[in-house]
């Protein structure tokens, strides 16, 4: 079961930068589930939620997506169950004025965007600072390759229904699939005194390959949407829309 827990609040922004709150929030996260539950997240190698802030019409939206029923359970229905966000670190205190929840099962997750016929032209905007790490480097460009490994990597830890990483498909990717319109800028993610290199903005892919091809993009840029792309995804960065 995938879900997004899209909640409203209303508090003061430290210097306008979001980014910040991404890093608070998830420690705030840690400190109030369940301590052997929160020890059990920081050990195991699957990362079931992610997390991130952005600001609308003047608004502050913290999304907190979970990717299986026990992260739903454990981490998103208690955060709802609260009325504030308090961060005792910095002292600051966000009033949760609103929350929306969406969710989907894996099964339908596919049923919708793999076994139809999906668009070609994908639109997709990174709406926190997205970064990868490549041969222990950041790379704040985006590539096909990298987008994708990163999503089917997470998709295969997350979902019990399907497999779906592959060298071959990951080189099938590549070979008809690019990036054919971006407006992206630079920028850091901050984070513990540090900054980490980023890119933010919007692209387009074109999947020019055969129709399975066409309906696996979809698909994985739809549970991106709930999974992020990326690095550190767990704290704030990649968060994405998806059109």
């Amino acid at each position: 079961m995938l879900s997004s827990l899209k909640i409203e609040l209303e508090g003061e922004l430290e210097k306008s930068r979001n980014d910040l709150l991404g890093s608070l929030f998830q420690g705030y996260i840690m400190e109030n589930i369940d301590t052997d539950y929160a020890d059990t997240l920081h050990v195991s190698a699957l990362h079931p939620y992610s997390q991130y802030v952005t600001m609308r019409d003047d608004k502050i939206i913290w999304t907190l997506n979970t990717l299986n029923t026990e992260a739903k359970e454990k981490i998103a229905d208690k955060v709802k169950q609260m009325e504030k966000v308090n961060i005792k670190y910095k002292e600051k205190e966000y009033k949760i004025v609103s929350t929306k929840e969406e969710s989907i099962s894996y099964k339908n997750l596919v049923k919708e965007s793999y076994l139809k016929d999906g668009s070609r032209r994908l639109k997709l905007s990174f709406l926190t600072p997205t970064s990868f790490k490549q041969d222990g480097r950041y790379v704040i460009f985006p590539t096909v390759r990298l987008i994708f490994q990163s999503l089917m990597m997470k998709f295969d830890k997350s979902s019990s229904d399907m497999e779906v990483f592959g060298k071959d498909i990951l080189e099938t990717f590549e070979n008809y699939t690019e990036i054919t319109m971006y407006k992206l800028r630079s920028t850091y993610f901050h984070l513990d005194g540090t900054k980490i290199p980023a890119f933010i903005g919007d692209i387009t892919i074109t999947v020019k390959g055969p129709a399975q091809l066409v309906n696996l993009a979809n698909l994985l840029l739809k549970f991106g949407t709930y999974s992020g792309v990326g690095i550190k995804t767990g704290i704030g960065m990649g968060g994405i829309a998806f059109e």
